[in-house]
């Protein structure tokens, strides 16, 4: 899987977050336009690693690192999985990432 790939998923909405990520946004750590704008804003993968849950459709998750919606750094790693209404991007967690 390629940056690309990732991009246009997220790019069409054709993605979801973890319990864990659902829980920094409802406490205000960041928002949905900013883990959106993470992937799009991206220049490359910054780590590519084994799926240990074995859920990810090529076998890997994937860090990312863009910036936010205010331009500042932003990380988040995730995997492309097969949902219902097909691929889309699972976002596993999200952060501000070191300057």
């Amino acid at each position: 899987m390629s940056l690309d790939r990732i991009k246009a998923l997220v790019d069409h909405s054709n993605y979801n977050y973890s319990q864990k990520v659902r829980d920094l946004i409802e406490e205000g750590y960041f928002d949905e336009e900013d883990i959106e704008c993470c992937i799009l804003t991206a220049r490359g993968v910054q780590k590519k690693e084994k799926d240990e849950m074995n859920q990810a459709v090529d076998g890997y998750k994937y860090t990312v690192i863009g910036r936010d919606t205010r331009g500042r750094p932003f990380y988040t790693c995730g995997k492309i999985i097969e949902g219902v209404s097909g691929a889309l991007y699972y976002y596993i967690t999200a952060h501000e990432a070191d300057a």
